[in-house]
């Protein structure tokens, strides 16, 4: 088995370990629906993902502890009044991260040498896109199949408002990163 395959399998097991022991320490206060989900979305986003870059596969795991495991079913939506718009804030951040990914992806298929304006705006307005698409899919599930998962047009506004900012942190943070590494070569070429 490569390494990369088993440090993935490492990362599903250990989300499952936290979800199990979530599950036994709140298991009289937390629908069956809930920890199902989480059972369901862990195995999904491992077998779905299992071939994306490692950084996207962990942080994947990682946002579904938060949202799944620590917000479903250890119930810190309800726990931690402002818990909703970290974990919109922490999605911004992968998102922004899955568009830069995939702008480069697309960059490198057809030999295009990337151009970091462009990569940079592409995956800012994918997270922003994303973030805008999830509040579509709330609405509509609490419309069609009766769910509360938004509370009002605040809730709404607020989830999106926290999933962009993510969004412009990754990309202030890259820009700072790629500024920092143009530097870093120019230096070393003239010492």
């Amino acid at each position: 088995m490569k390494k990369d395959s088993l440090k993935r399998l490492i990362i599903s097991a250990a989300a499952l370990l936290i979800l199990t022991i979530c599950t036994i320490i709140y298991r009289d206060s937390v629908p069956f629906t809930s920890v199902l989900g989480a059972y369901l979305s862990i195995i999904i986003i491992s077998a779905v993902l299992f071939k994306i870059p490692q950084r996207l596969y962990t942080m994947a795991l990682i946002f579904d502890i938060f949202a799944a495991v620590m917000g479903s079913v250890a119930g810190l939506y309800g726990k931690i009044p402002f818990y909703d718009r970290i974990v919109h804030f922490i999605s911004g951040v992968i998102l922004a991260d899955l568009g830069y990914f995939l702008i480069s992806y697309l960059f490198k298929k057809y030999n295009v040498k990337p151009i970091p304006v462009i990569c940079n705006l592409f995956s800012a307005l994918f997270s922003f896109a994303c973030a805008g698409i999830w509040e579509i899919y709330e609405f509509s599930a609490d419309l069609f199949i009766k769910t509360s998962m938004q509370g009002s047009n605040l809730d709404t506004m607020g989830d999106i408002v926290a999933g962009v900012l993510g969004g412009i942190l990754y990309i202030i943070i890259i820009f700072i990163s790629g500024k920092v590494s143009s530097i870093s070569k120019k230096k070393a070429a003239n010492p």
